[in-house]
């Protein structure tokens, strides 16, 4: 808390009044002091790495009907601020014995060029260096790519057992391609999906139909209720993973 003083030098007991300029001088230097006193910034934060401040940085839940995006099956959803950006987790039914959970990774960022190219080291590093089971080992040459009405998406996939099916899938949305949320540029996204079923219903909660859609636009069975859609991608849209 930031305590300021307001001390009375119009005067001093007795009589004896101080200059104006004087006065002025000795306030100003009292509201400085307790400026000082009162901040509770210490060195350290000021120096902090951008991972140091994201390793600090504290989730907290937030409702599920203020996800950043309008994908199926989402129960839970919670939030932190990165200071240049935010992260938003949200949890997704799971109806498989996989074990892990279905989930979305969405990460904003502010003030970033928007033919930035999307990497995928560093997306990972940023995520805590780990990818989740059972794409732990995944390598960025083993993604697959493909692209809808909002450009290009990278996804692997495993199966596990007969009728199991895991993806892992990745993008990048900017804000020619949709309202991004918090006045952010950019918005990557990670998905781990597994269902018992085929290609398609694994990476729904990926692709343009659940991404090009402001939540709060969509009903509580998640059917749009917008008489059309938002700013589609323009020819600069298209990334590439390195």
């Amino acid at each position: 808390m930031i305590a300021l003083l307001h001390p009375n030098l119009s005067g001093l007991k007795g009589g004896l009044a101080l200059p104006s300029r004087m006065s002025r001088t000795i306030a100003m230097l009292g509201v400085v002091g307790g400026v000082i006193a009162g901040c509770t910034l210490v060195p350290e934060d000021l120096i902090l790495t951008r991972a140091e401040i994201e390793e600090r940085a504290l989730f907290h839940p937030v409702p599920a009907a203020q996800a950043w995006i309008n994908a199926p099956g989402i129960r839970a959803a919670i939030q932190r601020d990165l200071r240049t950006g935010a992260e938003q987790q949200l949890s997704l039914a799971n109806e498989t014995v996989i074990k892990g959970d279905n989930l979305l990774v969405l990460r904003t960022r502010g003030r970033v060029e928007l033919q930035a190219r999307f990497r995928f080291e560093e997306f990972v590093t940023r995520l805590g260096g780990t990818l989740p089971y059972p794409f732990e080992q995944l390598e960025p040459g083993s993604l697959i790519e493909a692209s809808d009405e909002l450009g290009n998406y990278f996804w692997a996939e495993e199966r596990l057992g007969q009728d199991t099916l895991c993806v892992l899938g990745l993008r990048r949305l900017d804000s020619s391609m949709r309202q991004m949320p918090l006045n952010a540029t950019i918005m990557d996204i990670m998905l781990r999906h597994c269902v018992n079923g085929g290609l398609e219903a694994a990476l729904a909660p990926l692709l343009a139909a659940n991404l090009s859609v402001v939540p709060f636009a969509a009903d509580l069975n998640g059917e749009s209720r917008m008489l059309s859609p938002l700013a589609g991608p323009t020819a600069d849209a298209r990334r590439m993973v390195e």
